[in-house]
């Protein structure tokens, strides 16, 4: 075959984000969407000067005599695409990533050759959804136009290019002025830091600890406060920071701090509001009170706060809060020595949690709050296969089924009983609304974020799960359960250089955290960067309990890189293991797919779903499974959980 001509070219690439899985959700909606979405951008390539190559799939190549022209073209493609997204319902919003290279290409029947077009197709998956990315190349030709600014991304190793790329964002003028994060600290985003407990007796710690989370939530319920959660601000009891280095960290404008002290059945508390910028006291207050007056308390505190930050605590919120109270007061004490057990989380925390809430239900059977805390306790004693699986989640659901026909408002019964929804009974549908009425209810609920996200990403809605797993982390950003929900929706939406961001800073933060490890391995895998894989996969093995399963990965960076009969040996070696532990099959049936072995694959994956240790969102997006993906018998274990 003749060579053709060769010139200096701007290539762009365009994708349509989770097109794949809107096509296996509903195939004609797809269509018309990709159609539309032709339609739309043809004449923008056209009025910018650039010649449309071909489609590849959901995607263009098109490209530009000039590369200031591409990007200018780019930014408007996703600003009409911005526009048009806000006036049609969420099923029907298209999102689109944009890559931008400058190189040598050769011309050759109409088509377009060379490493500029390999180089264009491989940065289109660093775009963010709606975002624009481009490279060196590009960047040094419009560094200087005053219509946008670029952000560097670093280096990317690109598959199939020997020298690693430069990519950077580009943001459109609008964003210039946007400030950054780190400009000013937002005076109604609030934290309430861990009370500190003054009473002789410290067995009173549950006590201080239960106040400020109740507090936390009492502040929660103010419409135009953005509160920070539990989790976050217990890192910081007892610690010896000052306001404003806390304040920064959280990213945060006002504190609330503390100390409680309890005497029998009396309480004292002292409090005050502090700015944080200037680390002056804003409001402060003594109450010197019995201990049946704490819920006046919480409400005095809401109030103050609310009036001190210029929002208004209406007078619904107020009746949320009053709803809340116990008849009994010994039923709230409990409650609270209940919560303080359950947030350990381990095996016999959550028992001692259970003791405790159940004792509480004793005093005061009507106690809502109380039934929603037994709801939480079976749920992760469910999804830590503490307790039978059914055993475990119908429990939680007729306790969460009970907290709320005592009580309808409470955010924290109908996130109980979305997550039984959507981990148990696979009523995705159902569950969403009960996420939704809680964020409704709460919209500083950090857990209910964190599970919808969950949700969507289950039911293949990965930018929105996103969205909703990045909302969480903003209210408890400090949470290493919400962060490994943070990476794994950047895992599944191929926003990998973000998801390794996030492991390696809670990596900083604890760094023997297994889950966070668990991603670097497959992190690296997927950026080709194999011995940083292994390294990572050997010290898995050093700090997990769970032996079979952290050996498992050994087995999966081997297969991943070709070594498959180094891979096969590992691999036997975990299955062997006689005390096989698992929590999480979907590393097995990874391995199994990637050396090629379906039926053992789908075996597992039949295993874990009658377990209830089945994982969908890895299932239908991990790109390890791509393989998977392609067997007939795929589509057939999705229908059976109705997906």
């Amino acid at each position: 075959m003749s060579r053709g001509k060769r010139r200096l070219a701007a290539i762009m690439f365009t994708d349509m984000v989770d097109y794949t899985t809107m096509s296996e959700k509903d195939e004609a909606l797809a269509l018309t969407l990709l159609d539309e979405h032709r339609k739309l951008l043809r004449p923008v390539f056209a009025s910018h000067g650039g010649r449309e190559v071909k489609t590849i799939g959901d995607g263009f190549l098109v490209e530009f005599p000039s590369a200031l022209e591409a990007v200018k073209c780019a930014l408007e493609i996703q600003q009409l695409m911005d526009k048009r997204n806000q006036d049609v319902p969420s099923e029907r919003k298209i999102l689109l990533r944009v890559a931008v290279h400058l190189g040598d290409v050769e011309h050759r029947d109409g088509d377009v050759y060379g490493d500029a077009v390999n180089i264009a197709s491989r940065i289109q998956s660093l775009a963010d959804p709606g975002g624009v990315c481009i490279t060196q190349q590009v960047f040094d030709h419009v560094r200087n136009n005053e219509g946008f600014r670029a952000e560097p991304l670093g280096q990317n190793q690109l598959k199939n290019v020997q020298m690693p790329t430069v990519v950077y964002r580009v943001l459109p003028s609008t964003e210039r002025t946007k400030p950054t994060k780190s400009d000013a600290l937002e005076p109604r985003r609030v934290a309430a830091l861990p009370l500190a407990i003054l009473s002789s007796d410290h067995q009173d710690e549950y006590f201080a600890d239960g106040l400020t989370e109740e507090i936390i939530n009492t502040l929660s319920s103010i419409p135009g406060l953005n509160v920070i959660a539990r989790t976050s601000v217990m890192k910081y009891k007892q610690a010896n920071k000052s306001v404003g280095e806390i304040g920064r960290e959280l990213k945060v404008g006002t504190i609330l701090e503390g100390s409680v002290r309890k005497a029998g059945g009396r309480l004292r508390i002292t409090i005050q509001l502090i700015d944080v910028g200037s680390e002056a006291p804003i409001w402060a207050q003594k109450y010197d009170r019995e201990l049946e007056d704490v819920f006046e308390i919480q409400t005095d505190i809401a109030e103050r706060v609310a009036e001190a930050l210029k929002v208004q605590l209406l007078r619904e919120n107020r009746k949320l809060i009053e709803q809340k109270a116990p008849e009994d007061i010994a039923a709230y004490v409990l409650y609270l020595r209940g919560r303080y057990y359950w947030s350990k989380r381990t095996r016999e925390d959550l028992e001692k949690a259970i003791s405790y809430f159940g004792e509480a239900i004793q005093k005061d059977p009507n106690y809502a709050l109380a039934h929603a805390g037994m709801a939480d306790c079976y749920t992760l004693m469910g999804r830590h296969l503490y307790l039978p699986v059914k055993e475990a989640f119908e429990k939680a659901r007729d306790y969460a089924d009970r907290a709320l026909e005592l009580n309808d408002n409470l955010a924290e019964a109908h996130t109980a009983l979305a997550a039984v929804l959507m981990i148990y009974n696979w009523d995705w549908d159902l569950a969403e609304e009960q996420f939704k009425h809680a964020i409704q209810l709460n919209p500083n609920y950090a857990n209910a974020h964190y599970l919808h996200s969950v949700l969507l990403q289950t039911i293949g809605r990965l930018q929105e799960s996103v969205t909703a797993a990045e909302k969480a982390q903003v209210l408890d950003p400090l949470s290493p359960v919400i962060g490994m929900g943070v990476v794994q929706a950047y895992f599944f939406s191929e926003q990998y250089d973000k998801a390794l961001d996030e492991c390696h800073r809670y990596l900083e933060m604890n760094p023997n955290f297994v889950v966070a490890q668990d991603y670097l391995v497959h992190l690296h895998v997927r950026n080709g960067l194999f011995e940083e894989a292994g390294n990572d996969a050997r010290r898995l093995v050093d700090i997990s309990e769970r032996k079979a399963e952290a050996t498992a990965h050994l087995a999966y960076v081997c297969a991943a890189s070709g070594k498959t009969e180094q891979a096969k040996k590992l691999f036997e070696e975990s299955m062997a293991d006689s005390k096989l532990g698992y929590s999480n099959p979907t590393i097995f049936i990874t391995v199994y797919s990637i050396l090629g072995d379906q039926d053992n694959a789908f075996l597992w994956a039949e295993k874990a779903l009658e377990s209830g240790k089945i994982a969908f969102p890895s299932l239908r997006f991990s790109p390890d499974l791509k393989r998977f993906r392609t067997d007939p018998r795929y589509n057939s274990l999705l229908a059976k959980a109705d997906l």
